[in-house]
């Protein structure tokens, strides 16, 4: 290979530009890069969620009128609300009427239009504005929705949006924002969302996508024309006693998606169970109707979670202290031996041996928790077997009545759940309801009780429950802003659990779903060098190797250019392109890894080898990484003499990043020329200078090798020297011993 001339260098260079055009003064020989900024995610509405805005499932409600008026004109409408007001479906309803979508579009239907409703992700952290550039690109036909309650919008943000939206209007396309009442900035466009009719959501849902009409008809609240037909119709037959049995159960207030829940639970309520009941109701015998009634309000009870039931027991009858207790235990740890909550009961109020013996005192304690509808089972387990829902009806009411007890809830679990304390194996359990409780509590204790679990020192399975947590909170629309939050806290910790946590999210669906959170998150990771950002780094590589290998060249890319005195960048760029067998890149051989195929793009795509040429040069100049710079320098050389990797193109990427790492200076000449044109003696002292041990080369298999003929102190005297009789360095040390990595190296040539 020839040698450039050392005043050809540096070259012109033009990397992580993002403008259209990029002038060069003069002559240039080197590539420029244009970096595109990555679209915001889009996934496409589900054909569930469609089916919803069309007849026969529609609940009419006026927002969609008014929403569609607003994207004729603007190309974009908001509409605000609270959560439960049917908000999203309004907004669904709105693209479809206003991109003209058939109602009777196939889904499955390669030509189907269901998938030109998208929802549009928020990748954006809080404060930042989303530039053109990552928004979709205007296509005829596509409606958007976007969630504000997941991000905040500042008034910037709501300026771009709406001129990307301004686009999107003339190719008749638009986007939809839903959010709370001050999730978007400017009130100009905002309508408010209005509630559909609850009870006819759970009618709709009960005949047309359950097939109960049976229950459907307990619902519907005018059975008077059913009698008029019945009439017209000269029929005989007895007026239906189950018709609008159940018409009160579900009040305009209930949100529709409470609605569809309850009409679910409906429809696994048997007929024959509601119609003994009816008649035993209407018995004349006062013992079998009041039956009738109680069964009947079982039936209420069940389909309503036992709102009534424990507003009985919990408020009206006075129920307090062990039997509260026990209830609530046996909620978090329902299936739990009984022993467990009891144990678990004690510790609400761990005073000393007093309270510890009320538990056992008085009534016993399977005897507490069958009088608060707790059932215990054969194997003496708490069950609600003959009462679903209650348990986590029963989680919420406490939480609600007990409003000067929640800190002390929060840290009774907190407690008991701890490591090494009596409910640990049932962490899962408790932060599933916990998490549950959360969404619509007031001063939700889900984020305090992660944190008094993430402590140093934690095991794997610890950090595997917490993330999982925490990605299911992350997509839950009342708990999604407050978790992309703590994640981002967390990822820059001290705790190096926490930082742990963070990595295990990103690694997983919240990473594919917000790629740009997830790797600003990993950024911060991988400032420290410990576990964590090891599990950061296999983060990266995996989502490398899910088809997003672009996008993680050109984050990297930016991250040494904007941050080049930050370890981070370099750390992601040596997990990348590690071969070896411990390294984040290696695949099930150096072979099928990332590596591998970076070499082979970089044969043919300069982008690839320019990254891997600046990338090299900056992790090089950050004393952070040294070591493991040095390590995968040398896993290098050993892919390449195994040929897993490509020897002209590594060593040749590997001979720029010298030529830009060295500097042009007398010596670098003089210990980086080539060998083949240079005098023996310049190349005696560059083995000299080496620091080998010249018996190394005392059998290299070159007849031309230099070494073997060069006068002076080469390598054929230093095979006469007895073996014991080593060259020692002017301080007395053996060559051999002063440099721990020259076994097994050769000259340089």
């Amino acid at each position: 290979m020839q040698e450039e001339p050392l005043g050809a260098r540096p070259r012109q260079y033009a990397q992580g530009n993002t403008a259209p055009t990029v002038q060069i003064g003069g002559s240039n020989t080197a590539p420029i890069n244009i970096h595109r900024l990555p679209k915001l995610p889009v996934y496409p509405v589900s054909q569930k969620e469609l089916a919803a805005t069309i007849d026969p499932l529609w609940a009419f409600t006026s927002t969609p009128q008014h929403v569609r008026k607003e994207l004729s004109l603007h190309g974009l409408a908001v509409i605000i609300g609270e959560h439960g007001t049917g908000r999203r479906t309004s907004a669904l309803r709105a693209l479809r009427d206003y991109l003209s979508l058939p109602e009777s579009a196939d889904p499955s239907s390669t030509e189907s239009h269901a998938a030109q409703i998208w929802d549009l992700s928020p990748d954006w952290e809080e404060g930042e504005v989303p530039p053109l550039e990552v928004l979709p690109d205007p296509l005829p036909g596509q409606g958007y929705v976007l969630d504000a309650a997941q991000r905040t919008v500042s008034p910037a943000a709501a300026q771009a949006l709406r001129s990307w939206a301004a686009g999107l209007q003339q190719i008749r396309s638009g986007l939809v924002v839903v959010g709370g009442l001050t999730d978007w900035p400017d009130g100009r466009l905002s309508e408010p969302a209005s509630r559909p009719d609850a009870a006819q959501v759970a009618r709709n849902h009960l005949l047309h996508r359950l097939d109960c009409p049976v229950q459907a008809h307990w619902l519907q609240a005018d059975t008077s024309r059913a009698a008029s037909r019945a009439g017209l119709l000269r029929q005989t037959s007895p007026p239906d006693q189950t018709a609008g049995i159940f018409a009160d159960l579900i009040p305009r207030s209930v949100s529709p998606a409470d609605a569809v829940r309850i009409a679910e639970r409906l429809a696994q309520v048997k007929p024959e169970h509601v119609d003994t009941a009816v008649q035993d109701q209407h018995s004349q015998d006062a013992a079998v109707a009041e039956r009738g009634r109680q069964n009947l309000q079982a039936i209420r009870e069940w389909v309503l979670e036992w709102t009534d039931y424990l507003e009985k027991l919990l408020a009206e009858g006075g129920t307090r202290g062990q039997d509260r207790v026990m209830l609530l235990a046996a909620s978090y740890f329902e299936g739990a031996p009984l022993e467990l909550c009891i144990k678990a009961a004690i510790e609400f109020d761990p005073r000393g041996d007093q309270t510890r013996q009320r538990f056992r005192e008085g009534r016993s304690p399977r005897r507490r928790l069958r009088d608060v509808g707790v059932d215990v089972t054969e194997t003496d387990t708490a069950s609600f077997a003959s009462r679903p829902g209650l348990a986590m009806a029963a989680i919420r009411t406490d939480w609600y009545h007990w409003a000067d007890e929640r800190t002390q809830t929060r840290e009774w679990l907190q407690r008991i759940t701890a490591p090494g304390a009596v409910a640990e194996k049932w962490s899962k359990q408790v932060g599933q309801r916990v998490l549950e409780l959360s969404r619509t509590a007031v001063d939700p204790p889900f984020f305090a009780v992660l944190e008094s679990w993430a402590t140093p020192g934690i095991d794997g399975d610890r950090i595997t429950l917490i993330a999982e947590l925490l990605t299911e909170a992350a997509i839950t629309e009342e708990l999604a802003r407050l978790a992309h939050a703590k994640l981002l806290d967390w990822a820059g910790s001290k705790n190096a659990a926490r930082r742990q946590v963070v990595a295990h999210v990103c690694a997983g669906p919240y990473g594919l779903r917000w790629p740009s959170h997830a790797l600003v998150r990993l950024r911060h990771i991988l400032a420290h060098d410990d576990e964590a950002a090891q599990m950061a780094a296999a983060a990266l590589v995996r989502h490398a190797e899910q088809g997003r290998l672009e996008r993680i060249i050109e984050t990297i890319e930016t991250w040494l250019e904007r941050f080049p005195d930050h370890a981070a960048g370099p750390r992601a760029f040596l997990a990348l392109i590690d071969p070896s067998d411990h390294g984040a890149a290696a695949g099930a051989s150096p072979a099928s890894g990332l590596v591998s195929g970076l070499i082979t793009f970089a044969q043919g795509t300069p982008q690839v080898r320019d990254f891997l040429i600046s990338g090299w040069a900056t992790t090089l100049q950050q004393p952070d990484v040294r070591d493991a710079a040095y390590r995968v320098l040398l896993a290098w050389a050993e892919a390449v003499h195994r040929a897993w990797l490509d020897r002209d193109v590594t060593f040749g990427i590997l001979t720029e990043v010298r030529n830009l790492h060295t500097p042009v200076d007398a010596m670098s000449r003089f210990l980086y020329g080539s060998p083949e044109h240079d005098a023996p003696a310049v190349v005696d002292a560059r083995y000299a200078l080496a620091n080998l041990n010249t018996c190394t080369h005392a059998h290299c298999p070159r007849p031309d090798c230099p070494l073997l003929h060069t006068s002076g102190t080469g390598p054929p005297e230093a095979e006469a020297t007895p073996r014991g009789d080593q060259e020692r360095t002017p301080n007395g040390q053996d060559t051999s011993s002063t440099d721990p990595d020259a076994e097994g190296n050769t000259s340089p040539r």
